[in-house]
């Protein structure tokens, strides 16, 4: 089973490296979009299949049909099933692409995190306390329509855990973690285990490594000194159902702790 992709900014242009023919995941296909002036451009489409994006760094636009979106860091936009989008920048565009088949269609949509976002508490959650306390930013999920799909982002402070306490959602959803502005020398600790006496994944992890989870608790802790950011992409096993970001499984022994998810 893949596990770990490393540096899945390593090449330009359209990547998609995950998907189930390359790892565990059964549903879920996603990469990278990096454009700047020597590849300024690249069009895509995902037959059967609707897509999200997220804006990682940079700035560009993505046109669907006949609109035109400009996208900045941290915004998202949600692509109708099976539309072809053309995505261009004149400067630098890195962008998260994640897409899952659906036999349903919804509109496509852009979602700004500074307009959208940031200023929403359902949104833009504070979850946990010292030394679990991290920013929990959700981009594309009940605040539009979808099918399968969620996505996201959370970043931490120094040294902190995240995905705390230790929860599980095998049974109903697969999901990726991506990280990112995470310097070196700065890593992470990625967790993945049904049993912790031996667990299934322990690898360190660094800025634009992908964990893919298809089963088991998955926390995961920075190092000192350094935060743990992350996109996260969680994908339904049934369409048109399990879009949330709740009803997951406490690892026994820790549900006296608040998941914060909602």
């Amino acid at each position: 089973m893949e596990w770990l992709f490393r540096n899945t900014a390593s090449k330009k242009g359209r990547n998609i490296s995950i998907t189930p023919e390359t790892s565990a995941f059964k549903v879920l296909h996603a990469g990278r979009i990096i454009l700047d002036k020597e590849i300024p451009s690249v069009s895509a489409q995902n037959a059967g299949r609707e897509t999200t994006l997220l804006c990682l760094h940079g700035s560009g636009r993505v046109k669907v049909g006949n609109d035109i979106f400009d996208l900045q860091k941290f915004d998202g936009m949600y692509i109708s099933r099976g539309e072809t989008f053309d995505v261009s920048t004149d400067s630098s565009f890195d962008l998260i692409e994640a897409s899952a088949s659906t036999e349903k269609s919804h509109p496509t949509k852009l979602v700004s995190y500074e307009r959208d976002v940031k200023p929403t508490e359902s949104l833009a959650l504070k979850v946990g306390k010292e030394p679990y306390y991290r920013d929990l930013n959700k981009v594309l999920c009940e605040n539009i329509e979808g099918s399968r799909m969620l996505l996201g982002f959370t970043m931490s402070k120094p040294g902190i855990w995240t995905s705390w306490p230790p929860h599980e959602h095998a049974a109903t959803r697969e999901e990726l973690y991506l990280f990112f502005d995470m310097p070196k020398p700065g890593f992470a600790t990625q967790f993945i285990y049904t049993n912790l006496e031996n667990p299934e994944f322990v690898q360190p992890v660094y800025e634009d490594d992908a964990v893919t989870i298809v089963k088991g608790y998955h926390p995961n802790v920075a190092a000192p000194g350094y935060p743990v950011n992350f996109v996260w992409i969680l994908c339904s096993l049934e369409d048109g159902a399990w879009r949330t970001l709740a009803d997951v499984n406490v690892q026994p022994g820790f549900e006296a702790i608040p998941t914060g998810l909602r």
